[in-house]
């Protein structure tokens, strides 16, 4: 067939939109960059754990001091100083409140952050999520630079930078997203186990790096946790690509409508589609929890999350505290206690239950439901020991065997995802998820003020009751576990859910 000719009609511009359309990205590059930023974002984070506690610390500590008037012949050996009530008490308490306060901006505008990344793009969110995350981190540095100028409690002001992108919560969920848009279903879940592994890695090579550096000068791993911050800004800048799926323009020989504000030149109706798809979301969320209150089994799983989310913040800079105060260690040294932690995690992960998921299903046959219930429950049991151990520790020995017990217990929340997976139906899974996220917010949200509280008082009563964070994070793993056992294990989901007293007429047993 003969090329057509110019003429006189032709048009000057190419009018073959499909021609302009970028390519799909590459999901090998797309993987390998969200990983690489989340890597280098948990370094930052991880680096700066242990100094920032040291420099809180000694900021209280010099503070509480400079109001006593001392005879110098008594002065306090300068390596317990800091470690009496008064001081280790404000240290809680500050960083408890700090943590709940930080995520309250961010999880208002989760959602709305989610739905704009489904508009422009995953890209442009993830940016102004780390710089939000950023800008939250040098506030905490200026207040903590200038101490005489700023209460040490304005600290609790830098979680409102976090509604810029929506903080840590956004970030997290947009480099998830990014994995999402370009893995086929097959190979989400090792992409995503990949991802997590960077978060692991972070917290097992860098907490106990950022406590060596602190035992030099605090402020140098603080300075080089910003320096790493802007370096993950560039890297995502320059080598995440955007996956968001753009749609197909019309008169390209395909039958798809075009985006709703491309059809209209009306401000409000662009806006409209961003007000109607929140409408929905919280609709759907509101309508799924009304379901979840009539099936008393789903809910008390997914109240597992709660309880696990609440009992693990005894786990962060409590531990720490608590290590250094009951055994005299240092912060530094005690952030090996963290490093174990994610070792542990790892082997779990890796090790622990893909061998347990084999026993169960190709030895004793078990269904895969009843599977991961006995996985939950074992890891519960571990939890609710370690806690308790560390509660009673009174030699390292002792402390070390309970953080190892408690980390092998972190994988609950792996098993009842699946099995609440399993329990409710498909075209309910994005409100279940969303319900989850909620519960493991609220879950951090409340355990900063309460294991402060309980850190605070077992400091009052000395001695015994020095543990009680993790006496009350102990009894939170009870409840979970307690929890995750209410669990139905029926034979295909359809069963389980009809089993919990589905309220959906539309839902049928399978044959």
């Amino acid at each position: 067939m003969e090329d057509r000719q110019p003429d006189e009609t032709s048009n000057l511009l190419d009018q073959d939109p499909a021609k302009k359309r970028p390519a799909a990205p590459d999901p090998l590059r797309t993987i390998l960059s969200a990983a690489v930023v989340l890597l280098i974002l948990q370094i930052a984070s991880q680096l700066e754990l242990v100094p920032e506690t040291a420099i809180l610390q000694d900021i209280i500590c010099r503070k509480y001091y400079e109001g006593l008037d001392l005879d110098p012949s008594i002065q306090p050996d300068p390596v317990d100083r800091c470690k009496i009530e008064p001081v280790q008490a404000e240290v809680a308490y500050i960083n408890g409140w700090t943590a709940s306060l930080g995520i309250i901006p961010a999880m208002l505008v989760a959602v709305p952050y989610g739905t704009l990344a489904d508009r422009i793009g995953r890209k442009p969110v993830l940016l102004l999520a780390i710089v939000g995350c950023f800008m939250n981190d040098i506030w905490i540095r200026l207040v903590y630079w200038f101490p005489d100028i700023f209460p040490l409690r304005t600290v609790w002001l830098g979680g409102l930078w976090q509604a810029i992108g929506g903080g840590a919560t956004t970030l997290s969920s947009i480099l998830f997203v990014l994995v999402a848009d370009v893995c086929p279903p097959e190979q989400r879940t090792t992409a995503f186990s990949q991802i997590q592994s960077a978060t692991l890695l972070s917290k097992l090579l860098f907490v106990p790096l950022g406590g060596y550096l602190s035992s030099v000068n605090p402020w140098l791993p603080m300075f080089i946790a910003s320096i790493i911050m802007i370096v993950g800004f560039c890297v995502a800048v320059l080598f995440v690509p955007e996956t968001l799926p753009f749609p197909a323009a019309p008169g390209n020989g395909n039958d798809e409508a075009p985006l709703p504000s491309s059809t209209s030149g009306n401000h409000d109706d662009d806006k409209q589609p961003l007000r109607i798809h929140l409408r929905k979301q919280l609709d759907h969320l509101a309508t799924f929890g009304q379901w979840m209150l009539s099936n008393t089994r789903v809910g008390l799983v997914i109240l597992c999350f709660f309880l696990f989310h609440l009992g693990e913040q005894a786990s962060g800079t409590i531990l720490l505290q608590y290590a250094a105060k009951r055994l005299g260690w240092t912060l530094g040294e005690a952030s090996y206690l963290i490093s174990l932690s994610a070792g542990v995690y790892l082997f779990v992960l890796a090790v622990m239950i893909p061998a347990m998921s084999t026993f169960l299903l190709h030895r004793l046959r078990l269904h895969e439901t009843a599977k991961d219930k006995h996985i939950a429950q074992v890891s519960g049991v571990f939890l609710v020991v370690g806690s308790w151990t560390l509660f009673f520790a009174a030699s390292w020995a002792v402390l070390v065997l309970g953080q190892f017990l408690t980390s092998l217990g972190y994988a609950i929340t792996i098993p009842a995802r699946s099995i609440v997976t399993s329990m409710v139906e498909q075209k309910h899974l994005g409100a279940l998820y969303t319900a989850v996220s909620v519960l493991t917010y609220a879950g951090v949200l409340t355990g900063g003020p309460l294991f402060a509280a309980t850190f605070q008082w077992g400091l009052r009563l000395e001695n015994f009751w020095l543990g009680m964070p993790f006496f009350v994070a102990g009894a939170c793993f009870v409840l979970a576990l307690l929890a995750v056992s209410a669990a139905a294990t029926g034979g295909r989901g359809e069963e389980v859910l009809d089993e919990v007293g589905s309220g959906d007429e539309e839902s049928s047993v399978a044959a």
